[in-house]
């Protein structure tokens, strides 16, 4: 017997990637955004952000922040950092954990570098698309503690994008009412009570590889240019 949305949604066990992107697609496409881009965050974001960019007919590309480790658990995310440079730091967690500023310098060196590397791989040397009074889709295959999810937006809003929509398949509810704060719009499949790791709400959760994503993009491009 097949089970409708609700069910599935309430349970919140994806197949994979790809069947929560095409389920999000969906829900993305009934806002009809002007003039959309998605920006998908590497890696596992692109798999997602392929199926709505491919439903709404719009550009596909990357965004790259990268999280601050925490020096004492590398899972945590004490903030994160963009290619440029540009810093946000999750006040909340480094309340609760004091982080000396030397290591969040040296840190931030060290995914600056991650993250510009990345543009690099994935990217080569296309230009990076104009944000300027379009609709921005940042999408990702989940959110844990939205640190780099929040300063993507952050960075896209600077960037003077009329819209921004953030569109995930599952995070936390807490973290769902923090970045509603900072967006036009947050778009998701489920908001778990329990939340642990997003590979939990997925039956098959492979590790994404760089030439993965890089097939991904260039194959979308190739049809789009």
């Amino acid at each position: 017997m097949e089970e409708d949305g609700s069910q599935f949604y309430n349970r919140a066990i994806f197949s994979d990637r790809r069947e929560a992107g095409k389920l999000l697609a969906k829900r993305v496409k009934e806002l009809k955004p002007k003039d959309p881009i998605v920006l998908a965050i590497p890696r596992g974001g692109i798999v997602i952000g392929y199926e709505i960019a491919k439903s709404l007919g719009a550009e596909l590309d990357i965004v790259a922040p990268r999280k601050l480790r925490d020096p004492w658990d590398s899972e945590l995310a004490i903030g994160s950092v963009m290619p440029d440079g540009s810093m946000f730091l999750n006040d909340k967690v480094i309340s609760l954990r004091p982080v000396p500023d030397d290591y969040i310098a040296k840190e931030r060196e060290i995914q600056t570098n991650e993250a510009q590397r990345r543009l690099s791989a994935y990217r080569g040397g296309r230009p990076y698309p104009k944000l300027k009074g379009r609709s921005v889709i940042l999408v990702d295959d989940g959110i844990a503690t939205g640190s780099t999810m929040e300063s993507a937006a952050s960075w896209v809003k600077g960037q003077g994008a009329a819209q921004i929509i953030i569109a995930v398949p599952v995070m936390p509810e807490d973290i769902f009412y923090e970045l509603k704060k900072e967006v036009d719009d947050v778009i998701y499949l489920a908001l778990p009570d329990m939340f642990f790791a997003i590979g939990q709400f997925y039956r098959e959760f492979p590790q994404v590889a760089d030439e993965e994503v890089v097939e991904l993009l260039n194959g979308y491009w190739s049809k789009k240019d």
